[in-house]
């Protein structure tokens, strides 16, 4: 892959809701601090968690040929290579939002019910978990901006092809 630019857009904005359902797309969300986007199911967990937010790169949703959603995104993002990003890497959402990459997102087993094959197509371009550094609102549109990489972060080794 190439080295990613400095900046994005983002594309579109989901929201997990109970397990199981379509994702829901808002125009615009509140991040939280810890927590990941408030309405997300996954901000409901441990003050803390890495699973805050899922962002992907649209690029490579649509590589895997799947609809915006089908991958459980958070922030789906144009113009900017997530899965060529360090753990660490901060960006900013927009103008109040500032995000950390914390590792790429695994592969799960549900997406070959979407797709037979999906699974191991999709090793590599899940995108990136991360968690709310400072939270706001974030909206459709808003710019995606690379800033710092946080020298602390554990460095992840990204898991094979099984």
């Amino acid at each position: 892959m190439s080295t990613p630019t400095a900046s994005g857009t983002i594309r579109a904005l989901l929201l997990a809701q109970a397990r199981g359902t379509p994702m829901l797309r808002v125009p615009e969300a509140r991040a939280v601090e810890g927590r990941g986007l408030e309405g997300d199911r996954h901000s409901q967990r441990a003050l803390g968690h890495k699973r805050q937010v899922l962002l992907l790169d649209d690029a490579s949703r649509t590589a895997l040929d799947v609809p915006v959603g089908a991958l459980k995104e958070n922030v789906l993002v144009e113009g900017l290579p997530l899965d060529t990003l360090p753990p660490g890497q901060r960006l900013a959402l927009g103008d109040e939002v500032r995000v950390e990459l914390t590792e790429p997102c695994v592969p799960c087993w549900k997406l070959d019910a979407l797709r037979p094959g999906l699974l191991k197509e999709s090793w590599g371009r899940r995108g990136q978990l991360a968690k709310v550094l400072r939270g706001g609102t974030v909206r459709e549109g808003d710019a995606v901006r690379l800033l710092d990489v946080n020298p602390d972060a554990p460095r992840i080794i990204r898991p094979k092809l099984p």
